[in-house]
């Protein structure tokens, strides 16, 4: 067990606990529950945190995909679409982590999880944005693939909160159907930003090795209940959950930005 384990052991189950739950229940990969975690009670750092998020978040989304495709929710098809171009983004994300101020993306993908929550309970009616088929929709699966792939390498979540709406929203997939396959695609693209994340030096494996395994059920017992709820219910309750998400993830960059850059007047201040 890692140091910041031994003194948490709540904190390691919690981890496991919750961001496997959310996993299944919303078709995302439950990192937006982990880090905070991770980072507090663990005492993992931002970047450690994430890459660590990602290890767990394959163990959670791997049983969650059997469950939901053990109910028919998971298209091949699309997850293949998505995979391929996802897998990339997660690359590329992973590696410009240490480039971008890990703050400023937390606070821009709050505010868009926000946006995104209000357009779904505001307007509970799904119009797809496009009526594409054929090269039309491989494109835009594409491109909804490389956007959550980025979104997981970089932040240390699974995808799922660009994933499971865009598919929904571009596409009209139906609900149960895109979160069974944002759990599918999640594994792969949580493993390329994890493996990434690993060759860098920042995941925190002994951690890991404690929380997946509290994951994984926890993770079946969410997509369990997920399945057993109406499409309009689940995609209720995964906006609710989107926009709580989303509001802690703006808020809590935003005042750490701020206490950053009062720190920083301060040092200059004393150094004048």
């Amino acid at each position: 067990m890692s140091a910041a384990g031994a003194r948490s052991p709540r904190a390691l189950v919690a981890t496991g606990v919750l961001g496997g739950v959310l996993s299944g229940l919303v078709g995302g990969g439950g990192g937006a529950v982990m880090i905070p975690l991770l980072t507090g009670p663990l005492g993992l750092s931002q970047h450690r945190a994430h890459g660590t998020s990602l290890v767990i978040i394959v163990a959670a989304a791997l049983a969650g995909t059997a469950v939901y495709g053990a109910s028919g929710n998971v298209a091949l098809d699309t997850v293949l679409l998505l995979v391929v171009a996802a897998m990339a983004g997660a690359y590329f994300g992973a590696r410009g982590a240490r480039r971008v101020p890990a703050l400023r993306l937390r606070q821009a993908l709050g505010a868009f999880l926000v946006a995104v929550a209000l357009r779904l309970l505001v307007y509970p009616r799904i119009d797809p944005l496009f009526n594409a088929s054929g090269l039309g929709a491989d494109a835009i699966a594409a491109a909804i693939g490389m956007a959550g792939g980025l979104a997981a390498g970089a932040l240390g979540v699974g995808g799922g909160a660009i994933f499971v709406p865009a598919l929904v929203l571009l596409l009209g997939v139906d609900q149960h159907d895109a979160q069974g396959v944002s759990l599918a695609v999640i594994v792969f693209t949580a493993a390329a930003g994890a493996l990434t994340h690993h060759r860098q030096g920042t995941v925190d494996l002994q951690a890991a090795a404690w929380i997946a395994p509290i994951a994984a059920p926890a993770g079946i017992a969410g997509s369990l209940a997920a399945t057993a709820l109406g499409g309009d219910s689940l995609r209720r309750i995964f906006s609710i959950v989107l926009l709580a998400i989303g509001i802690q993830m703006l808020a809590t960059a935003t005042a750490r930005l701020r206490r950053g850059r009062r720190t920083s007047l301060r040092a200059r201040r004393v150094a004048s």
